[in-house]
C-alpha cells in the first residue's frame, strides 16, 4: 500500500519546485565546435542511458497514474521531458535520434533550432537539468522505491538519471580539456612567432682572440672599437 497522499491525487507541490528556472544562460560553461574524439564513446553511452531514461519515466507516468500520483508526477514528467529533449539537441547527428530531433525542432522547440541551438552548447544545460532532476527525486520520492511496479520504474529512471548525469559530465570534463590544451598550443604558437619578429641582436661565436667576449654585431654606437676587459692586465701572486 502505498503511503498517504494529500488529496487522495497527489502530494502538494512545494513552491520552491514550482518556482524553479533553469538558467539556459551559463556563462564560461557553454561548449561550441565538435566534441573531441576520445569523447564519442561517452557520447553514446549517453545516448543510451537517455533511452533508459525516457523508457523508464514512461512507465513511470503510466503506473504513476494507476496509483493516483499524476498530480505529483506532472512537474517531475515536464523535467525529464525538457532535459530528454535537450539531449536530443546535443546529439541531433545521430540516426536514433534524428527524427525525435527534428520533431522537436519543427514544433514546440522551433524557435531554439532557429538560433541554432544544439551540440554541445546544450550539453551544460542538460547535465544542470537532469542533476537536479535527480537530486529532487531522491529529496521528495525516496519513500515510494519500495512500491509495486511504481517503485521498480522510479528506481529506474533515477539510475537512468545518475547515469546520464556521469557521462555528460565526462563529456564536458574532455571537451574543456581538449579546449585548453587548443589554447595553450595556440598561445605558445603565437609566442615563438613574436620572438621571430623581435630576434635579438646577433653575437660572434665563442671569444676574441685574446680571451675577451665578442661584443654585439653592429653595437657599440658610433663605430667604436671598444672590448670590454681588454688589455693584457697583470696576474695576481705574480
Amino acid at each position: 500500500k502505498l503511503p498517504h497522499v494529500r488529496g487522495g491525487v497527489g502530494l502538494a507541490i512545494p513552491p520552491l519546485l514550482r518556482a524553479m528556472v533553469l538558467p539556459m544562460s551559463t556563462p564560461g560553461m557553454q561548449l561550441q565546435g565538435i566534441p573531441p574524439p576520445e569523447a564519442h564513446e561517452s557520447l553514446v553511452r549517453l545516448k543510451w542511458w537517455m533511452f533508459g531514461l525516457m523508457g523508464f519515466s514512461g512507465g513511470r507516468l503510466v503506473v504513476g497514474s494507476a496509483y493516483g500520483l499524476l498530480s505529483l508526477e506532472f512537474m517531475s514528467m515536464l523535467n525529464i521531458f525538457l532535459c530528454v529533449s535537450m539531449g536530443a539537441f546535443i546529439l541531433k547527428d545521430d540516426p536514433h535520434l534524428a527524427r525525435f530531433y527534428t520533431c522537436l525542432s519543427t514544433t514546440i522547440f522551433r524557435s531554439c533550432a532557429e538560433r541554432g541551438m544544439g551540440g554541445l552548447s546544450c550539453l551544460f544545460p542538460f547535465l544542470a537539468c537532469d542533476a537536479m532532476n535527480l537530486v529532487f527525486d531522491v529529496l521528495t520520492k525516496s519513500r515510494f522505491l519500495f512500491f509495486g511496479l511504481y517503485g521498480i520504474a522510479l528506481c529506474g529512471s533515477m539510475v537512468a538519471e545518475a547515469g546520464s548525469a556521469y557521462y555528460a559530465w565526462k563529456v564536458f570534463k574532455m571537451c574543456q580539456d581538449g579546449a585548453s590544451s587548443n589554447v595553450e598550443m595556440e598561445a605558445g604558437s603565437n609566442y615563438v612567432q613574436a620572438n621571430d619578429g623581435a630576434r635579438a641582436p646577433a653575437l660572434s661565436p665563442g671569444l676574441t682572440g685574446q680571451g675577451s667576449p665578442a661584443v654585439p654585431a653592429g653595437g657599440g654606437g658610433g663605430g667604436s672599437n671598444f672590448a670590454v676587459f681588454s688589455g693584457a692586465g697583470n696576474r695576481l701572486g705574480g
